[in-house]
């Protein structure tokens, strides 16, 4: 239980941005994350440092309006996350929590940032209305199309079972990689780019793409092969499309962590 005590905090952070999305308050539970993971050793005093860096980057990035500083600062966003990503920055020490879940801070923290600063969250009923039902017919249609497209190709097998600790597995897949997956590829990628490309008749088509292939890209060393990368950029795709229609990062969310909870429990899923 001690391993999990950071991230549990983590997991109220995140949480607390639906509920009152103040700085007092998540930046509390993320300091107190923090500092637990320093004590548990998760965490080292230069990699809080590299932290405090990377926040300011952040309000940085949330404060500049004029375009090229605008445009460098989300290329150095881009590619510092994608160092936390592929854990190049050293400091980070995953820990198994149970059987073969490991955790670690570098890969949330990508998410939390934006997710905390930049991305617009649902924050009403009407707001909540829109995010659970618009966007649902390309979830359902997306994910069942992906599914027989997989078994046919023979990429994935049915394998039906529990994950080991399924409800701590569920929960984490949801908070530790729906969550801050989609507030950096949709929510700030896609999002950003689609305001950078504006003023081109087929600008929010492209960003699509190019969100997608940032999102296969960080998936590599991740992917066991080159048919599950394709089916990653396949299924960016979908999550950004489920983003433009819905208008509502929630959607994603909840698109991304439902094909995640489908192939961890109905196929064959090699990173269990």
């Amino acid at each position: 239980m001690i391993h999990f005590l950071p991230f549990l905090f983590l997991a109220s952070a995140f949480l607390s941005l639906w509920i009152y999305r103040h700085p007092k308050l998540w930046g509390t539970l993320l300091s107190i994350s923090l500092l637990l993971g320093l004590f548990d050793g998760n965490l080292t005093s230069s990699s809080l440092l590299i932290l405090a860096g990377w926040a300011l980057l952040w309000i940085s990035y949330t404060q500049q309006k004029t375009f090229p500083i605008r445009l460098i600062l989300f290329t150095a966003l881009v590619s510092l996350s994608y160092a936390f990503k592929f854990h190049w920055i050293p400091g980070f020490s995953p820990v198994t929590i149970v059987g073969e879940l490991a955790m670690g801070f570098d890969a949330p923290l990508v998410g939390f940032f934006p997710l905390a600063l930049l991305v617009p969250l649902a924050c009403s009923t009407t707001d909540w209305k829109q995010a659970l039902t618009k966007g649902v017919w390309l979830t359902a249609l997306g994910i069942s199309a992906m599914a027989l497209i997989a078994i046919a190709s023979g990429t994935v097998h049915w394998a039906l079972k529990w994950p080991s600790s399924p409800a701590l597995r569920y929960l984490t897949n949801l908070i530790f990689t729906a969550m801050p997956e989609e507030a950096f590829y949709r929510g700030f990628i896609q999002r950003e780019l689609g305001h950078f490309f504006q003023p081109w008749k087929r600008g929010k088509l492209f960003s699509l793409l190019l969100s997608s292939l940032f999102f296969a890209f960080a998936h590599l060393y991740w992917s066991p092969s080159l048919a599950i990368l394709g089916f990653t950029f396949i299924a960016g795709l979908l999550y950004g499309g489920v983003y433009l229609l819905s208008g509502k990062i929630e959607s994603a969310i909840l698109c991304h962590f439902l094909l995640n909870f489908i192939h961890m429990t109905f196929f064959s899923y090699h990173a269990m």
